[in-house]
C-alpha cells in the first residue's frame, strides 16, 4: 500500500495543477488519485472511485512517490508521420490549379496512385483534402452533359411552336385520326317517346 503525505506547498502545488485550464482529462485523474490518497483512500476505493484499476492505480502513486508531479502529466501520443505529405500537397494544388478539368474524391485518389504511388481511400483523402484546405471541383449531379445537343435544339423548336398555339410538323395525320376517335359520344336522350 502506498502512502502519500503532502506537504503545504506540494497541496497548493496540487491545487494549482489541477485547475489550470490546459491540463489534459488523464492529467486530472492522477492528480485526483494523489489528492485521495493523501486523504487517506486506499488504491482500491481509489480505482473504484475514478474506473480505473487498483494496479494503474498503484502505478501512478508509485510514480509520484519516486517523481513527483512531473511524472504524472499525458505525454504527447506521437503516431505515424502521414503519407500525404506536404511535398505531396504542393503537388496536387498546382494540378488542381490547372482548372482543366472537375474533380472527385475518387478522380484524385487515382491521381495520387497513379503519378505519386500513394494509395489512398476516396473518403479519407476528402477529409485530409479538407485538413490541408485544398478544395476541388466536383461533377454536378445533373444530366446535361449526357444530352445530345441536336436533339435538345428539336425538342426547343417544338416546344416554341406548342407555346404559339401552332401544330408542330411532326404530327402526322394518324396523330389527329386517333385523337378524334377519342372524343365522348354523345348519350342517347332519355324519356321522349
Amino acid at each position: 500500500m502506498y502512502r502519500v503525505h503532502l506537504t503545504e506547498e506540494q497541496l497548493t502545488e496540487l491545487r494549482r495543477r489541477t485547475r489550470a485550464a490546459a491540463v489534459k482529462p488523464r492529467t486530472r485523474d492522477r492528480l485526483e488519485m494523489v489528492r485521495l490518497a493523501h486523504a487517506g483512500w486506499s488504491a482500491p476505493r481509489i480505482a473504484e472511485h475514478l474506473q480505473q484499476s487498483p494496479r494503474r492505480v498503484r502505478h501512478w502513486l508509485r510514480r509520484f512517490l519516486e517523481d513527483g508531479f512531473d511524472a504524472l502529466p499525458d505525454q504527447p501520443h506521437v503516431g505515424q508521420q502521414s503519407s500525404f505529405t506536404p511535398a505531396l500537397q504542393e503537388a496536387l494544388r498546382a494540378e488542381l490549379a490547372q482548372g482543366d478539368r472537375a474533380w472527385t474524391a475518387a478522380q484524385i485518389a487515382e491521381w495520387l496512385a497513379e503519378h505519386h504511388g500513394l494509395r489512398l481511400c476516396p473518403d479519407w483523402l476528402g477529409r485530409l483534402l479538407k485538413r490541408a484546405r485544398l478544395s476541388y471541383k466536383r461533377t454536378q449531379r445533373r444530366l446535361k452533359h449526357k444530352q445530345d445537343p441536336v436533339e435538345v435544339a428539336k425538342k426547343r423548336a417544338e416546344l416554341e411552336t406548342l407555346e404559339k398555339g401552332e401544330r408542330p410538323g411532326a404530327w402526322t395525320s394518324a396523330t389527329l385520326t386517333r385523337s378524334a376517335s377519342r372524343q365522348p359520344r354523345p348519350r342517347p336522350t332519355v324519356g321522349a317517346r
